[in-house]
Formats: C-alpha cells, sequence, structure tokens
C-alpha cells in the first residue's frame, strides 16, 4: 500500500514538473511577444514647428530625406533653398509597432517640411500682397502695370504716372510654395484674384453678350484684360472677374484732338404751315482743336481740365418747322410726343437728382448706378454725337426723329460712334463719373424741338 501511494505521488510530482516547465516556457513566448510589440524601445520623436509628426528609429532616417527632397527644390528654382521648418528631435522610448515607415517617413515630410528661397515681396500699404522669385521680377512687375495705366491716347503726352497706394518692394526668405510666377503675379495684382475664371471666345460673341451671360459689367471685363477696343475675334481668352485691383496706377497726361461740337435743334412755329413737322435745315456737329490736362486711373479718364479750346468749324443747326396745329398728346399729366416718343429707362436705379432742381438749371434727371452699368437706347434712332463733351464728360447724344432727342452724359465707356443707328434697349455705353461729376451716376436729358423737357413725362 505504501508502495503505492508513493509511485502516485512521484508520478504527480514528474507531472507537475511537466506543467511548470510548460507554463515557464509560455511566459517566455509572450515575454519575448511582449518586448517586441509592447515593450519600447530606443528612438527619437520628431517635431516640426513644435508639433510631433514622426517616430523613427535613427535621426539620420530623417535627414537624408530632408537632403533629398532640399536637392529637388534646388533643381526646380535653380537657387540655394533654405529650410524654414523647424525640426526638433527628442530622444524617447517607443512601442517598436509606432515607428514610423520609410515610405511614409517621405510623405509625412512632403507635407510640413517648408523651404524657403531668397525672393521679394510686393508690399501694398504696409501689407505683403505678392511673392516673386526675385526682387527684378518684381521690379518689372511694377514698371509693366505703371506702361499699362499710362494708356495714352493720340495725342496725349505724358506728365506723370505713380501708384494711388504706397507700393514697395522688399527681398526677404519666401516659402516656395507662396512663390507666383510673373504671369500669376500679374493676374492677382489687376484682378485680386490668382484663380479667375477663363473663356474663350466664339463666333457672334460680344462684350455686352459676354457680361451679361456671366452677370458682368463692360467694364469689368475691359479693365480685367486691358482691352483697348471692344473688337473680339474667336478663340481669343479673357478673363472673367469683377475686378478689384490690389495696385491702381494713376497717370496725368497732356492731350490734343480735334472733337466734334454737338449740333443744336431749333424749332420755328410757322402758323401758315402745313399740318406735320418738316426739317428745313440738317443739323451737321462743328470741330474744334483742344488741349487738355487730364488724369487717368487704370488707363480711365477720372477727370478732364480745357486748357484751350480753338473752333475749326462751327456747328450748323438743325432748323425744324413745326405747324401750329401740331400739338403734343398729354399722358399721365406730362408731355409725351407724337410718334414712338414713348422711352425706356436708360438705366434703372434711384433718381438722386431731379429735372428742374439747383433752382431751376437741373437739365434732366440723375440716375445713380454702378460705374459699368450698361447704359441703353432709350428709343431707336441715330447716334449724332458720341465723344467727350465739356462738363458732360463722355456724352452720347441720340436723335429718334420728330423733334426728340436724348443725352446720356458722365459715361465710363462709350460702345457707339456718330451717325451709327440704335435699337431701343441696345447698350450704348456704361454708367461713369465724367466730366463735372461727383459720383458714379447717368445724367439723362429729353429735348423736345430744341427745348428742355422733363425726362420722367416720356420715360415708360
Amino acid at each position: 500500500m505504501q508502495e503505492y501511494i508513493g509511485k502516485k505521488w512521484e508520478e504527480i510530482y514528474h507531472d507537475k514538473r511537466l506543467f511548470i516547465l510548460s507554463l515557464a516556457i509560455i511566459v517566455l513566448a509572450l515575454s519575448f511577444l511582449i518586448w517586441g510589440l509592447v515593450i519600447r524601445t530606443p528612438a527619437y520623436t520628431v517635431y516640426a514647428d513644435g508639433k510631433e509628426i514622426l517616430r523613427v528609429k535613427h535621426i539620420r532616417d530623417v535627414k537624408d530625406v530632408l537632403a533629398l527632397l532640399e536637392k529637388e527644390k534646388e533643381s526646380e528654382y535653380k537657387k540655394d533653398i533654405v529650410l524654414a521648418t523647424d525640426f526638433r528631435f527628442k530622444r524617447s522610448f517607443v512601442p517598436r509597432n509606432e515607428l514610423t515607415g520609410e515610405e511614409e517617413i517621405k510623405e509625412k515630410l512632403q507635407k510640413v517640411a517648408v523651404y524657403s528661397i531668397e525672393g521679394a515681396s510686393v508690399v501694398v500699404n504696409g501689407k505683403e500682397q505678392v511673392f516673386l522669385a526675385d526682387k527684378q521680377s518684381a521690379q518689372k512687375l511694377l514698371a509693366r502695370l505703371k506702361k499699362e495705366g499710362e494708356n495714352l491716347d493720340e495725342g496725349e503726352k505724358l506728365l506723370a504716372v505713380a501708384f494711388e497706394e504706397k507700393v514697395e518692394v522688399k527681398e526677404k526668405l519666401v516659402p516656395v510654395d507662396k512663390v507666383l510666377s510673373p504671369e500669376e503675379a500679374y493676374i492677382l495684382i489687376k484682378t485680386g484674384t490668382n484663380r479667375p475664371e477663363k473663356y474663350i471666345v466664339k463666333e457672334g460673341d460680344s462684350l455686352w453678350l459676354i457680361a451679361r451671360r456671366h452677370d458682368m459689367y463692360v467694364d469689368d471685363i475691359v479693365q480685367a484684360n486691358n482691352l483697348k477696343s471692344d473688337k473680339l475675334m474667336p478663340g481669343d481668352e479673357l478673363i472673367l472677374v469683377r475686378s478689384k485691383p490690389l495696385i491702381n496706377v494713376m497717370a496725368r497726361v497732356e492731350g490734343q484732338k480735334v472733337e466734334e461740337i454737338p449740333y443744336e435743334t431749333k424749332v420755328i412755329v410757322d402758323k401758315n404751315a402745313p399740318w406735320g413737322v418738316r426739317v428745313k435745315q440738317e443739323g451737321k456737329n462743328g470741330k474744334k482743336k483742344v488741349v487738355y490736362i487730364a488724369v487717368k486711373k487704370n488707363g480711365t479718364i477720372q477727370n478732364r481740365e480745357i486748357k484751350e479750346e480753338t473752333i475749326i468749324e462751327n456747328a450748323v443747326d438743325k432748323i425744324v418747322v413745326k405747324g401750329s396745329k401740331v400739338t403734343l398728346a398729354s399722358r399721365g399729366g406730362g408731355e409725351s410726343i407724337a410718334g414712338s416718343g414713348r422711352l425706356a429707362w436708360p438705366v434703372y436705379g434711384t433718381i438722386t437728382s431731379p429735372f428742374g432742381a439747383r433752382g431751376g438749371r437741373h437739365t434732366g434727371v440723375d440716375i445713380a448706378a454702378r460705374t459699368g452699368t450698361p447704359i441703353r437706347a432709350a428709343d431707336s434712332g441715330t447716334v449724332i454725337f458720341a465723344g467727350w463733351q465739356g462738363g458732360y464728360g463722355k456724352l452720347v447724344i441720340i436723335d429718334h426723329g420728330n423733334g426728340l432727342v436724348t443725352r446720356y452724359a458722365h459715361c465710363n465707356s462709350i460702345y457707339v460712334s456718330t451717325g451709327q443707328r440704335v435699337s431701343k434697349g441696345e447698350v450704348i455705353a456704361s454708367v461713369g463719373s465724367t466730366g463735372n461729376s461727383t459720383g458714379s451716376h447717368l445724367h439723362f436729358e429729353t429735348l423736345s424741338y430744341g427745348s428742355f423737357r422733363n425726362p420722367l413725362n416720356f420715360l415708360r
């Protein structure tokens, strides 16, 4: 019995030793596994401008990639490159499974590493607006802007040109991702954005149609593209953006040109004449030589002062004979004219100065509108004058027949010429503030048989 018990204890003891040995092997294996996956290993935590981005085994893993990226940038810009990002390395112990792989190191460094070159910034009123690769490129850009801003017409000479804003060029280290090409910088300064919409001109396009389709003003397109005329060719590329230039060019010019003198219409009431209206003498515009001083902003005249005026040829009045039985039909308590004389509004806006205001001396109505707003012909007719006319600034005059004439003053741009036939509603000019004007608006006049009439009595 004792012998049997002894054997059993011996077997149990042997099994227990086997169990302990097996357990020890398992614990050892788990220890190795934990050491490999969990136990921290000596490494470096990498910080870019104070923010943790990587965990690497060796510092050279990062420095080798940075050196490679630097060579790529130097090859691209053909200049010495400076690493602008502040990289710091901190000795640490990290889990092996958190060490950053080789490919991921390069990807992350490409995203966070900022390289700079010795470039230049264009500073406008104390604010850095544009960055270029070098000072020479910046100076060429500003010279180009000044040259375009002069926009000398025939017979003009430049007296002075300057930027409206305080503009400086400063050499400095510039991040390569902010460096613009000269053309990109030019578009940004001219339009206020470096991502303008572009449009390819198609057959049958006009500036007015393109502006209307894109909810813009014609003058926005003219200014953004530095257009000298309204002629477009299929395939031309236009920048479509509401221009807000970062730099404006002011030019003072002296010029001389031959301008037209618009003829006046005189009415003779003849009691013995048959019923109706007949033209006894056709009107003819005169000519005068004008010497002037003008101030231009981005190529557009802001104001003009006449220095000298010489009459070359006097205007010939248009003489209309009106029979005594011809009357003006009453409409809405005011006056109208025979025939089509129901006029459409040339622009829509608030009337800021009515007819007869300023002591009865205001010969039309002033309609407030933004510069560049299209002005439309109030009725069909013939353009008898299109150009500059003293205090009226840029002026368009249309003869609608039956003694009715309309005038559109202080225009920014004129799109028609003398002798041209226009249809009712056709765009003839754009709202501006030229001549004796204190703000952007249209001064609209109506003359019936040579006498000023209240435009509101004709507008429908």
